[in-house]
């Protein structure tokens, strides 16, 4: 039989945010269309539950379709959006069922458009919570060699996904005023950060400002929380700061950080805990060695336990 190459779609759960970033997130620039290959696929069964997926075996298919199975009425995708979703993959040169995410509600989130999320993060722009989807792609839109679809026929794999749950895609939170003495944050249009610090020196102990007060889920220590963020060094003085890690610009999409003990820089643990989804967070964190970092972080969600 031959296999449909691994998608890697989870985002990693981490013990530090303080990754140096990589360039280039991934753009989703419009709907993908329906065509012969998505509109022949056929899937039943309850929404949310793993369906019955009957594909019919050779199928192939030019660039990736995208038909609408089951009509939801929840808001729409668009480029950048966090979504919960639940799918079933088949082979479609054998038509048989090669992998499906379980349906235990406890799928990583995926981000429209987002680098990681490749052609099937493409593909889900335009759709709306509570739609059922099949989605044909060629197989070597999957590869993690980055290998080109080219035009012609090849042969699919099929996705029939559940779209459960989607979150904004920045912090909504009304703004507020930033602590005195503390680096500058401009937001761009999309909402990513930029940071600015100044020529003074970091404070001594550890910070949190809100930024953007939200309205949302109160966040425990039991939870697992949505983030985007960017974080910026904070050198004596002021000078030579950079940036060490952004999910905003390296194509990464939404961070799945859990706030248990140990299970991330207690400085960004203790920034989050008690805050609320739709806040946006600046927290100054000293690392091992007495560096300082600032992080800018978008609350946009918590995960189902």
């Amino acid at each position: 039989m031959r296999t449909i190459p691994a998608l890697v779609v989870t985002i990693g759960l981490v013990a530090s945010l303080t990754a140096c970033a990589a360039p280039g997130a991934g753009s989703a620039s419009a709907c993908t269309t329906p065509g012969a290959a998505s509109e022949a696929v056929q899937a039943t069964g309850a929404f949310g539950e793993q369906p019955r997926v009957t594909v019919p075996a050779g199928l192939t298919v030019r660039g990736t379709q995208v038909s609408v199975l089951r009509h939801g009425d929840g808001r729409e995708l668009g480029d950048g959006t966090p979504a919960l979703i639940e799918y079933t993959v088949a082979d479609g040169a054998t038509g048989e069922v090669a992998q499906t995410t379980g349906y235990s509600g406890k799928t990583a989130p995926i981000t429209v458009g987002s680098k990681s999320a490749g052609a099937l993060g493409d593909a889900l722009e335009c759709a709306h919570v509570g739609d059922r989807l099949a989605v044909a792609l060629p197989k070597t839109a999957l590869s993690s060699s980055g290998a080109k679809s080219g035009s012609g026929a090849q042969d699919a794999a099929v996705f029939v996904i559940d779209v459960k749950q989607a979150f904004d895609a920045r912090a909504t939170g009304t703004p507020q005023l930033a602590g005195d003495g503390m680096p500058a944050v401009v937001l761009a249009p999309d909402g990513a950060p930029g940071i600015t610090i100044p020529s003074w020196s970091a404070p001594k102990d550890d910070e949190q400002h809100l930024l953007r007060k939200g309205s949302g889920t109160r966040l425990t220590a039991k939870d697992t929380a949505l983030v985007k963020y960017t974080a910026v060094s904070w050198t004596e003085g002021g000078t030579g700061a950079s940036v060490v890690g952004s999910n905003w610009t390296d194509g990464s999409g939404v961070l799945s950080l859990p706030l248990a003990a140990g299970q991330v820089v207690e400085g960004v643990r203790g920034a989050l805990v008690g805050r609320h989804v739709g806040d946006q967070v600046l927290a100054v964190v000293h690392q091992q060695g007495g560096a300082a970092t600032v992080y800018v972080i978008d609350v946009l969600g918590v995960l189902p336990r």
